[in-house]
């Protein structure tokens, strides 16, 4: 029987409970056979049609997007209402160009392919939820509507976010969640932090050309190795003069290129880097003044410069509101143990796009198993990283439990959407922040 307005609301806990306990080894053979079987970024098809037809055979309809991969699918309850908006919850599906390093049954069979981020947990928790709530619906416990989202290419440049904005993925959604494997928390938990949880992550190239000629005659040429070590020294420096340093602006060099002999100045060099900021204002605000930087920087030596900045992505910043929706959705299915902390990561996670669109939140996932120190289990983008597959089922009961749990919207100040109801009353840890 379908809940009116005027029902009891029923705690959909233990059905969650039941449910994923139902397809947990279902849903573990899944994973495994993603990480036999990795795709990089924009070519994620294997792992498209996977998807689709796990959703098909549940009588989903999912629609792959414009670009070829990935693809959405839409779960409704019986009595919800377009204007009540739809949470979307987000998982993505490539891998990395590295070669698996595990002797395990499920290593990759794809050369130089593996899935050292754990790309492959994320689809699979929440493909598993997809399940869960169609057995909610079905036993007329589902009262909200969700989107799930298989997200292509998070890990390439261009990364897959702005695929999904663009294909229309996030019309009608309220609210958005993602969960992202986390070696430093252990199985059982998810950690969260209100706030910018990961960094933005800009690629700095820098281009430089000049006559060439003779190290015994400097005066005559433009010292193209001297301009780049003054780029490399001064550039971080006059950055952090010139953004509020509580932005935490970090500029660090990665690639440094010029000339072939000892005694001959170089016609050209090249210079490359990353910059990494902790908030979005920090990130506009370096992105647009590096050239400027720069070029004042080389004017002296004579020579002619290029700076190619690609803008790269944002932190990844949680809404306080929907961190408090992540603790309650699991500290009421798992219990308070199940939630911790985390500090801001300066990796980049361009689930930051579609928190930059709906307010939501990203929290880790705890992958490391119980009594293994963080130091002995392998950290995500190595070769031999790998997680506790009991992850799995504790990701899929927590989305399943905030998926399904009613939340209502009503405006900021400034017009923007805001979660009320739970999500307004639920407690966050008090020293997630």
């Amino acid at each position: 029987m379908t809940a009116s307005p005027t029902t009891p609301e029923v705690d959909p806990g233990p059905a969650i409970a039941v449910a994923t306990a139902a397809i947990s080894e279902r849903m573990i053979s899944f994973r495994r056979d993603l990480h036999a079987h990795p795709e990089l970024g924009h070519a994620e098809r294997r792992t498209t049609q996977r998807v689709a037809d796990s959703l098909l055979s549940i009588g989903l309809e999912p629609k792959v997007l414009p670009v070829g991969t990935g693809l959405t699918c839409d779960i409704v309850g019986d009595d919800w209402e377009p204007d009540r908006g739809l949470v979307a919850l987000r998982g993505d599906m490539d891998a990395l160009p590295l070669t698996d390093a595990k002797d395990v049954a499920y290593a990759s069979k794809n050369p130089g392919v593996t899935h050292a981020c754990g790309h492959d947990v994320h689809t699979t928790v929440v493909l598993g939820v997809g399940h869960v709530l169609v057995q909610l619906r079905r036993r007329g416990l589902l009262r909200t509507g969700v989107r799930l989202i298989f997200q292509p290419a998070e890990e390439s440049t261009p990364s897959g976010a702005p695929d999904v904005i663009r294909a229309g993925a996030l019309h009608g959604v309220r609210e958005a969640y993602a969960l992202h494997c986390d070696p430093r928390t252990t199985v059982g938990q998810i950690a969260v932090k209100r706030g910018a949880i990961t960094s933005a992550a800009v690629k700095v190239n820098v281009n430089l050309r000049g006559s060439g000629g003779h190290t015994s005659r400097p005066h005559l040429t433009a010292d193209i190795v001297g301009a780049l070590g003054a780029v490399v020294t001064q550039t971080p420096f006059l950055l952090s003069r010139r953004i509020d340093p509580r932005s935490g602006a970090s500029l660090i060099w990665g690639r440094i290129t010029a000339g072939s002999v000892e005694n001959a100045i170089p016609r050209i060099g090249e210079l490359g880097g990353t910059l990494r900021v902790l908030d979005v204002p920090g990130w506009k605000q370096s992105v647009a003044l590096l050239p400027e930087l720069i070029t004042g920087i080389v004017a002296p030596f004579g020579v002619e410069v290029d700076v190619d900045i690609d803008p790269g992505i944002p932190p990844t910043v949680n809404d306080p509101r929907g961190v408090a929706r992540l603790v309650d959705a699991a500290e009421r299915q798992l219990g308070p143990q199940s939630v911790a902390r985390t500090a801001q990561s300066l990796g980049g996670e361009d689930f930051a796009w579609i928190l930059q669109a709906v307010p939501g939140a990203m929290a880790r996932l705890g992958v490391r198993p119980r009594g293994v120190a963080e130091a002995d289990w392998p950290d995500i983008h190595q070769a031999r990283f790998d997680v506790d597959e009991g992850c799995i089922p504790v990701g899929v009961k927590v989305l399943s439990r905030l998926a399904a749990t009613p939340t209502h919207y009503s405006p900021r100040p400034d017009g923007s959407p805001r979660p009320d109801g739970v999500a307004a009353t639920a407690r966050a840890p008090q020293d997630a922040g």
